[in-house]
Order: C-alpha cells, then sequence, then structure tokens
C-alpha cells in the first residue's frame, strides 16, 4: 500500500515516499507514474472542466484585452500548511522539499482560527492575541503563545533551507482575542440591535474604526516587523493580514465614522437616503482592508499585504458584506485581494452540488474582471481536502475534481485578464481537512491526490490562456443592495436581495461576469449581450443612459423589467427560451423570466 509522505522517484521528479523494499521500488515508480497520467487524463475529459464559449463575432470590432499571463518565474504555487507546534524543524523542511521538488514554489502558512491562544488547536498560528501573551511572562498563555509562535519561526527556517517563498497570516479576521474584549467591550463590532457581532459563532471582532484597536494593532503590526518580517525578509513574500473578514459594524466608532464621511448621522437621515447606511456597511471590510494596508504601507513600504476573503455561499450567490468590487477599488497597491475559491464550500457532510460549481465560474469570471480594471493582482485557493470535497456527505468529490478546481483558478480569472498573482491548495495537514491529519476514509487515495495535486503546479506555471473581452454582462444593482441592506439592518450575512444561481445555471461555461457599477459596465462595452437583471428604477441615468447606446449599437439586451422597453419605447418581446438559449438578433429588447 502506498503512503502518504513516502520517498518514490518518477520522472526527474523526486517525491518523498518511504522505501517499500528493493523488490517493490521499480514496481511504486510505475504506479505513480501511471496515477499522474491517468488523474490528469481523468481531468481532461471531467464535465467540471472548463469550455471556452462558442465564439461571437460582436457587431463591433473588439478592444483586445491586455494579456497578463503570469511567467513562470513569477506564479506563486503551492500548498497551504500548518505550523503544528509539535512539528519539528526537520519535518516542515522534509514537506518543504518535496513540495519544492515537485513543483511549488510557495507555501502559505495557516492562519490562527479562532484568534486565541490555544497550542493544540486545529489551525494555530500568529494572531494579536498571540503577541498580547508574549509580552508578559507571566501570563498564563505565555507557555502557550510562545511555542505557537516558535512552530512559525521553524517554518520559516524551513522554507529559508528550501528556498521557499512564505506567505505569512498574522490575522483572523478582526479578533484580538478573549483579554482585549474583555478590557475593551465597547470598541467591539455591534449588529444593529446593540449586541456584539459573532459570526458563525467563531468570536467577538473589534471595530475596524476604533481608535483604541488601530492603536493596539498597528503596535502589533511594528512587533511583527520586527520579530517575522525583518529577518525573514528573503523568505516572506506577503503578509495575510486576515482571513475571512466579513460582515457589517453598529458599533459607536462605525456610527461616528458614518456621520464624518456623509455629513449626517444615521438617525438623520430622510427616507431617501436611507439607502446609504446600506452603502457604508457593504464597504465597512474594505475600509479595513484599506486601513489596514495603508498602515503596513508606512511601516514597510515594500512588503505586499492581504486578506484571504470567502468566497462561497456569501461570494458566489449573494454578496454585500463585504461588497466585493470595493475590495478591488479601494484598496491600495500594497494589497492583493485572495479569495477561497473552492468546488464545494461547506461541510464535509454537505453534499457537492453542480449550483456551487456553476455559481463558483462566474465568481470567478467576475473577479478577473475587477483584476483588470482596477489592475489588482488576485491569489486564489483551491479546495484540495476533505471538506472541499464533501467526503462525508452522499456526493463526494475526487482527485479529478480537485485538479480541476485549481486549473478554473487560472483559466476563468486570466480569460477575462486577472493579473494572477499566486494559487494554493488548501491544505496539506490540517487536521480534520488535510491530506495529513485527516482519520476518516476518503473516496480517493490519499497518496494519488498528492501526486495529481503537485503535478498541477508546474502546470499552473506554464499555463497559457487566451485573455479575451467577457461577451455577457449581467446588469445588477448597487443601489438595490444597498437598500436591502439597510431594510434588513444585517450585519452578519447579506440578506437575499440578489440570487445569482439561475444564471450560473445557464451561463457558467460563457465568458460572462456580473456587472454594477459604470466603471465595470463600461469596461465590457465589447460584450454581445446585455443581461438586465435589475429594475430600471433601480439604475441610475448614466447605466441605463450606455445599456440604450448598446442596444442602439445592435447589441441583445434582455431584461426582467418589461417598464423598460416603455421607458426606451422601443420594440419588445417574450424570451421564452430561456437564458441557456440566447436570442441572436439585437433591434429587439427581450423580456425573460427568472426561475
Amino acid at each position: 500500500m502506498l503512503k502518504l509522505g513516502q520517498r518514490i522517484k518518477f520522472g526527474d521528479k523526486i517525491t518523498r515516499c518511504e522505501k517499500q523494499g528493493a523488490g517493490d521500488a521499480p514496481a511504486a515508480r510505475w504506479i505513480h507514474a501511471l496515477l499522474g497520467l491517468v488523474y490528469f487524463a481523468l481531468v481532461a475529459c471531467n464535465t467540471t472542466a472548463p469550455s471556452l464559449p462558442p465564439s461571437i463575432t460582436p457587431s463591433s470590432t473588439p478592444t483586445p484585452v491586455s494579456s497578463h499571463q503570469s511567467p513562470i518565474s513569477n506564479l506563486r504555487v503551492g500548498w497551504a500548511y500548518e505550523a503544528y507546534p509539535d512539528a519539528s524543524f526537520e519535518k516542515m523542511r522534509d514537506d518543504f522539499a518535496m513540495m519544492r521538488a515537485n513543483g511549488a514554489n510557495a507555501v502559505w502558512l495557516g492562519h490562527n482560527n479562532p484568534g486565541q491562544v490555544n497550542a493544540d488547536k486545529v489551525e494555530p498560528g500568529i494572531s494579536y492575541a498571540v503577541y498580547a501573551a508574549l509580552q508578559n511572562k507571566n501570563d498564563a498563555l505565555h507557555a502557550d503563545a510562545r511555542a505557537m509562535a516558535d512552530a512559525v519561526k521553524r517554518a520559516l527556517d524551513a522554507a529559508r533551507a528550501t528556498k521557499m517563498q512564505v506567505v505569512l497570516p498574522i490575522g483572523y479576521q478582526i479578533q484580538m482575542g478573549d483579554a482585549w474584549n474583555e478590557k475593551y467591550p465597547n470598541d467591539l463590532r455591534l449588529t444593529f440591535e446593540g449586541t456584539p457581532l459573532n459570526l458563525y459563532h467563531s468570536g467577538y471582532t473589534a471595530s475596524p474604526y476604533s481608535s483604541q484597536y488601530r492603536a493596539d494593532i498597528t503596535r502589533y503590526y511594528e512587533w511583527i516587523e520586527r520579530e517575522f518580517v525583518e529577518p525573514y525578509r528573503d523568505v516572506i513574500v506577503m503578509l495575510s493580514l486576515a482571513d475571512e473578514p466579513m460582515g457589517g459594524d453598529y458599533s459607536v466608532a462605525a456610527k461616528n465614522t458614518f456621520a464624518e464621511r456623509y455629513g449626517k448621522t444615521m438617525d438623520a437621515l430622510s427616507q431617501n437616503e436611507m439607502w446609504k447606511i446600506g452603502e457604508f456597511e457593504s464597504g465597512v471590510i474594505a475600509d479595513y482592508a484599506t486601513w489596514s494596508a495603508n498602515e503596513w504601507r508606512r511601516i514597510n513600504p515594500d512588503i505586499l499585504t492581504t486578506m484571504s476573503f470567502h468566497g462561497g455561499e456569501t461570494a458566489r450567490r449573494v454578496w454585500g458584506l463585504p461588497d466585493i468590487e470595493k475590495l478591488f477599488s479601494q484598496t491600495p497597491d500594497n494589497f492583493i485581494v485572495t479569495f477561497d475559491a473552492y468546488l464545494h464550500d461547506d461541510l464535509a457532510t454537505k453534499p457537492a452540488t453542480s449550483d456551487q460549481a456553476a455559481q463558483l465560474k462566474l465568481f470567478l469570471n467576475t473577479i478577473g474582471a475587477y483584476s483588470r480594471v482596477y489592475n489588482k493582482p488576485v491569489a486564489l485557493w483551491g479546495g484540495v481536502n476533505a471538506w472541499g470535497l464533501a467526503q462525508e456527505s452522499n456526493s463526494p468529490l475526487g482527485v479529478p475534481d480537485a485538479v480541476t478546481n485549481l486549473l478554473l483558478l487560472y483559466d476563468l480569472p486570466t480569460r477575462v485578464g486577472a493579473n494572477l498573482w499566486g494559487i494554493f491548495a488548501w491544505n496539506y495537514n490540517v487536521k480534520q481537512q488535510g491530506l495529513e491529519n485527516y482519520a476518516r476514509p476518503t473516496t480517493y487515495d490519499l497518496r494519488a491526490m498528492q501526486i495529481a495535486v503537485e503535478r498541477a503546479f508546474p502546470v499552473l506555471r506554464t499555463r497559457q490562456v487566451q485573455p479575451q473581452p467577457p461577451d455577457i454582462a449581467i446588469v445588477v444593482s448597487q443601489r438595490a443592495l444597498y437598500e436591502a441592506l439597510e431594510e434588513s439592518r444585517a450585519a452578519d450575512t447579506p440578506p437575499n436581495w440578489f440570487d445569482a444561481t439561475p444564471f450560473a445555471r445557464a451561463l457558467a461555461d460563457r465568458n460572462a461576469i456580473f456587472v454594477s457599477s459604470d466603471k465595470i459596465v463600461n469596461e465590457a462595452r465589447e460584450a454581445l449581450y446585455f443581461i438586465v437583471a435589475a429594475q430600471a428604477a433601480d439604475l441610475d441615468d448614466e447605466m441605463l443612459d450606455f445599456l440604450r447606446a448598446q442596444f442602439d449599437e445592435g447589441k441583445i439586451i434582455l431584461t426582467s423589467d418589461a417598464l423598460l422597453a416603455q421607458r426606451w419605447n422601443v420594440p419588445s418581446e417574450r424570451w421564452e427560451e430561456g437564458l441557456n438559449h440566447l436570442p441572436n438578433i439585437g433591434e429587439t429588447l427581450y423580456i425573460f423570466g427568472v426561475e
């Protein structure tokens, strides 16, 4: 039986496979080489693999999309990896050496989830609470904090020894730890009702607008610069400031910021100004990312920063907390936008669905367009673990799906001109999920999974995709989002103001993107189809004028709002064939229904 972590040769690559005996070695090499070929063949035939849409000639000459293909020396690829306190330097060094030999050039260390001090936790790492406990040797958590910090330094030493680049996480959400929360209860994020915000019961978070938070986190950032960045500058290529930050904020600090920004308090708004509350709440996380990245630019202008945002249900089906476009439009140039982007983004017990995969494809197209328009690099994680492959469900995924996930992360954003910074496989050794440290049965052979994923790394670094403008733009309304956020008073997850599912089902394999701002829709002007998924009353005059100009040029416009035809005074007809069979003649406004 082949085992994870064994040492074997195939081709000119070295992988780790414990020797089975002289007579077994040739057979082992042959089996592993065959497995790699078989799984890549499966990927090529996999029905979920990306496919380019049929060629459609627009009515005007298209503007070429500049290519942002990453040269082999630039694209970072590799595993996410937990630096466990009980793991030795030798163990980490051997793991990283194996990864590098098989095509990886970077490793994304694990974040401290949740942001508390506990050396025995599932996902240990560095965060403010660890730093705070290290400042006092008499702190009850000092020993655990020391063990967690030392483990990260061993990982950095191992990366240096193997010439691997490292993304170093230094925070989780906006969590400061129990001691800080108890000391500064008035500086926590709040719901509209005034209770501390507790996303998915993962713990309380600080308000990013709090002056106390900003002072304390700045001291922590400066400590990170001294303790980690300066001594490991040859290893650390980027700092991840937070994982999965999301939600809004109705704290006193947030309300004061709102009043400074809009010139009125929330309570003083007139009825037709209430949408501004939704606009503010949708930008809380973008404000957090922007302030944090700017603070790091002051501390060390040469270090890149990122936050790894949630790319699941609240990003690909319905979004708004945060407004995803703001992450691209507002953050400074030392900030890279990262998303987890799994085929299946849910618990291992829940089945993988075709809707999730379809939503992911439109999501990747859309953030690729944002990356191009705002010249903002992106990094992405693929789901190569028991959770991301739904291993405890009645509809699990396997090795071909894992590799397909990684290839999608390159192909779809790059196709629309994204500047792709890196692709990482989540996760090599995280407890209860990873290739290592997962005790339950899997539908795939762990060794075969490792081989397939690591063979994908060099493929990603040399992959070529010809960028092309999107041919379908799905227009949604920012105003509708803001009004829904204000009416719902949501601070954790966005209300169901929109559902991308029917559009994803019909258009997942087309070069289609969601657009909501005038800037993005203008960049999609070469599209042949504009599908207006918003009510005309929720679109501003500039957007409506743009769409009317596209109609007059002969572009094909579909809308769910029959009143738009009356407003424009143009011919219209009901489109009964659904969005997966689009019309091919313009000069008529097509009215469609969404099931």
